[in-house]
């Protein structure tokens, strides 16, 4: 299962997700001369970038303003301002309800403190991620075209769940706590210690959702200096994506 939503078809998230509920201020434009706010709850947030939902469409490859009282560890600047002030690119936006409402469940990528000139000369432009800078946040560039969403998206949520390694040969399991990076109805990606090799099954358990399932790795990504990053496909099994949003806005609590 490869990773190609907006930003993490560049690379996948470095910072740890941090569940605390705070409220934000998001600013979208929706013409050149014509923006709106939405104060907001924020389901997930790390130093690299947020998630939550709104009432409106937002298009992924866009540029926002968002306002919270973010804790100073997590910040790339203004670690002493009641009010952090971040700029950030519409990662992914998919439509879902909560409590029988229509919302829009967002995820941005932070890039700064101010918006690119090329921004300033046409608030409609859109970007993708070209890397990391050294501070943490997301590198961008401008793009001609608007990004088409995905047939099957996937929503970048890190929820706890147990993965357990299957191994016949050896007659044992070997158990595994963690998280999930993004989710979609057909897989995951987690990040994982497991020595699981591609096309090894797995027993995947996400007692949050009351979903398992087994999976096969599909691809084990990984560099020196970060955490092994497992592609799992669920076999015969599709994950709750319905009941996704729900259980992430009670983790927010």
């Amino acid at each position: 299962m490869g990773v190609t939503n907006a930003a993490f078809s560049v690379v996948s998230r470095l910072e740890p997700r941090s569940h605390n509920g705070i409220n934000a201020t998001v600013q979208v434009y929706e013409t050149p001369k014509q923006a709106w706010k939405q104060t907001t709850k924020v389901t997930a947030v790390s130093r690299n970038g947020a998630g939550f939902s709104l009432p409106r469409r937002c298009a992924v490859g866009r540029l926002v303003a968002v306002t919270m009282p973010l804790s100073p560890e997590l910040r790339a600047y203004d670690q002493e301002r009641e009010m952090y002030v971040v700029k950030g690119i519409v990662q992914y936006c998919n439509e879902g309800e909560i409590d029988g409402k229509k919302v829009y469940h967002v995820g941005i990528g932070f890039i700064g403190k101010e918006m690119p000139p090329s921004f300033k000369a046409d608030h409609m432009q859109n970007y993708r991620i070209v890397g990391m800078a050294k501070n943490g946040l997301w590198e961008i560039t401008e793009v001609k075209a608007q990004f088409k969403n995905r047939k099957r998206p996937r929503y970048g949520f890190s929820i706890p769940v147990v993965l357990s390694l299957i191994q016949k040969e050896r007659r044992s399991v070997t158990k595994e706590e963690t998280f999930t990076k993004n989710v979609a109805a057909g897989g995951v990606a987690v990040i994982s210690q497991l020595d699981a090799k591609v096309g090894d099954k797995l027993k995947f358990a996400c007692s949050a959702l009351d979903f398992y399932a087994i999976a096969e790795v599909r691809a084990r990504m990984g560099r020196s200096t970060e955490t092994t990053t497992l592609h799992l496909e669920f076999i015969e099994a599709q994950f709750p994506i319905e009941r996704l949003f729900q259980v992430q806005k009670s983790l927010a609590a």
